[in-house]
């Protein structure tokens, strides 16, 4: 009884292997790839890459992504591009059979044309506080950073965020008005409130 399991088992081991050999045979190795011939994109924008095969059932398992200068754009595995700094490089795409594509990246900036604040005049009462939000035009420009600044810390005072950083938090400390501007890092473009501080 035991000979007959044994004989079975083996028998079944065979038939697994068999299969897999078959399985591993049936993969079709592309002739062919290729990819869009030029990219666009904005720093720290995306974009996945389709190469396309031939013939159409060909297998695009193991398919090795790579950049040629990762400083202006990377590549990961899946094939998708992602814009570091501003400039041109390669992305290239090869198969396990020898085949290869190219795709040349152009990583560009976008720069700031507007700056606005949530409110223009601002009242408030001693002691209190308030955070206002900056909205940066366009959405998708580079470079979002602002700084803060008040005309009179005397009346009204920016406050510093965990970190450490004035975000457009104000703090009314004395009666009276004061201007807070928010000024973008690229461009210089500016937005001011009047705040006045009440008792």
């Amino acid at each position: 009884m035991r000979r007959r399991i044994s004989q079975a088992a083996v028998f079944l081991a065979l038939i697994a292997i068999l299969a897999g050999c078959q399985m591993s045979s049936s993969l079709v190795p592309p002739t062919d790839i290729s990819l869009q011939s030029y990219l666009i994109l904005i720093v720290g924008g995306t974009q996945k890459l389709i190469p396309t095969v031939k013939p159409s059932n060909a297998s695009t398992d193991g398919l090795v992504w790579s950049s040629a200068d990762s400083a202006i754009a990377t590549v990961d595995s899946n094939g998708t591009v992602a814009g570091v700094s501003e400039g041109h490089t390669t992305v290239t795409v090869a198969t396990p059979y020898g085949r290869e594509a190219s795709c040349f990246i152009l990583v560009v900036s976008v720069g700031v044309e507007k700056v606005s604040l949530d409110t223009n005049i601002l009242t408030l009462h001693q002691n209190q506080t308030y955070a206002f939000t900056a909205t940066i035009t366009p959405e998708f420009a580079t470079n979002k950073n602002v700084t803060w600044s008040t005309s009179d810390p005397s009346v009204v005072a920016l406050v510093k965020n965990h970190a450490g950083k004035e975000d457009g938090t104000i703090f009314a400390k004395a009666t009276g008005t004061a201007d807070i501007t928010v000024t973008t890092v690229d461009g210089n473009k500016t937005a001011t409130c009047k705040v006045t501080v009440e008792p």
